[in-house]
């Protein structure tokens, strides 16, 4: 009986695995009045949002894009740019079509910040 439970927890786990670590081309954005971040997939219809653990040193990506001259012209810095790179990212739950994925943000290389009118 408990090899049967053993082999059905195993399985169970194979299927609430999350995919592996990959790396994307995307844009990170800020949205500052309802406080959402998200990296956009670029190329695809689908994005991903930081989770606990790398939310602030996402978050402070942006801030680092801002001019020190235009830092003081908004209440979060962060809102003012974009950034895109490549974000090497391992996803904390499954995909679902249409819903933003929580991921763990690990890095990002080639950075590129644009202003955000």
């Amino acid at each position: 009986m408990l090899a049967l439970l053993v082999l059905f927890l195993v399985a169970n786990i194979g299927l609430h695995a999350e995919e592996g670590c990959s790396t994307i081309h995307g844009r990170l954005h800020y949205y500052g009045g309802d406080g959402q971040l998200r990296i956009w997939h670029i190329g695809t219809h689908h994005e991903f949002t930081p989770d606990e653990s790398s939310w602030d040193m996402v978050i402070e990506w942006l801030r680092d894009g801002v001019k020190p001259s235009e830092k003081e012209d908004y209440a979060d810095s962060a809102i003012a740019v974009d950034l895109f790179g490549d974000f090497y990212i391992c996803p904390t739950e499954p995909f679902r079509k249409g819903a933003v994925q929580h991921a763990k943000v690990i890095a990002v290389t080639h950075r590129r910040y644009a202003k955000n009118f």
